[in-house]
């Protein structure tokens, strides 16, 4: 065999070396955007579950916000906790806008935060909350969610 021959062979070899290294590479690219969307979705559940567990543990909180999302006359303390809990919930639906955009969210899991979403803006307390807090949001979801709203 002559050093031809050996360097032909070598060369191959480093060519299946690279090709096994790019395989190996896609795989775990794959298995590292399942594991982001799985934690996405994590997420998302586990920010829907504490602000529901919220609600739910303090009456007077539950009362609080069917009375304001229906847009019953509040106290200047209840209008202002009102606002602070429409803080919260619109943050959590900002986030999962920003998780969907950024492809970290699934179309499947995108369409029951969109339910979720439209079921609480669809109210008009939260409305009338929007119209007056809305600018604390990026423009991205400002957008997503006034052109929601009009739909």
């Amino acid at each position: 065999m002559n050093w031809d021959a050996i360097g032909a062979i070598g060369e191959i070899l480093g060519a299946l070396a690279v090709v096994l290294t790019l395989g190996y590479l896609a795989i775990q690219v794959k298995q590292n955007s399942h594991g982001m969307r799985v934690a996405a979705k994590l997420e998302i559940d586990k920010q829907h579950t504490t602000f529901t567990d919220l609600i739910l543990k303090d009456p007077q909180l539950f009362k609080l916000q069917v009375e304001g999302l229906a847009g019953q006359e509040l106290s200047e303390i209840e209008s202002a906790r009102f606002a602070l809990l429409m803080q919260r919930c619109t943050w959590n639906f900002s986030s999962m806008h920003y998780q969907y955009k950024t492809q970290e969210l699934s179309d499947e899991d995108w369409y029951e935060s969109k339910r979720l979403i439209k079921w609480i803006t669809a109210s008009v307390g939260f409305r009338a909350w929007w119209e007056q807090n809305q600018i604390n949001f990026s423009k991205d979801f400002r957008n997503y969610l006034n052109q929601s709203l009009s739909e």
